[in-house]
């Protein structure tokens, strides 16, 4: 019976020993492997989705005396010439657009950003009155 406690004794304390030695090793900083594995799966989810701009997107357009022009591979474009099959049909700071096979497509030079006017100042902010000083 005694053997029997010793055993029992050694195999608890060889599996706390384990047990501590898993737990001292693991970086405090890094996430549970839960959570980890579910924010690869979401990354991975979301790249796939995701729309990479090809070699043929316009990223650049420059303006050269008062003329647009579209530099794609160290070339300028201007409006007329045919860039990758389309025609230049209109050149701005935001877009350009393209006319291929009949339809005119608006390429935008950054995505999901577009330039608008600012707001007419409120009617709150123009009736505050200045303070005035006294004589």
């Amino acid at each position: 019976m005694k053997t029997a406690l010793l055993a029992l004794a050694a195999l608890l304390l060889a599996a706390t020993t384990a047990r501590a030695a898993d737990e001292s090793a693991r970086d405090p900083t890094a996430w549970p492997p839960a959570l980890r594995s579910a924010m690869a799966a979401a990354s991975a989810a979301s790249a796939a989705s995701a729309v990479e701009p090809s070699d043929n997107a316009i990223r650049q357009v420059v303006f050269v005396n008062g003329h647009a022009y579209v530099v794609q591979r160290g070339r300028r474009f201007g409006i007329g010439e045919l860039l990758d099959g389309a025609r230049i049909e209109r050149i701005t700071e935001q877009a350009v657009w393209l006319r291929e096979a009949g339809q005119v497509r608006r390429e935008p030079l950054y995505g999901g950003v577009e330039k608008r006017l600012p707001a007419p100042p409120s009617k709150a902010a123009a009736g505050i009155k200045k303070s005035k000083e006294k004589p």
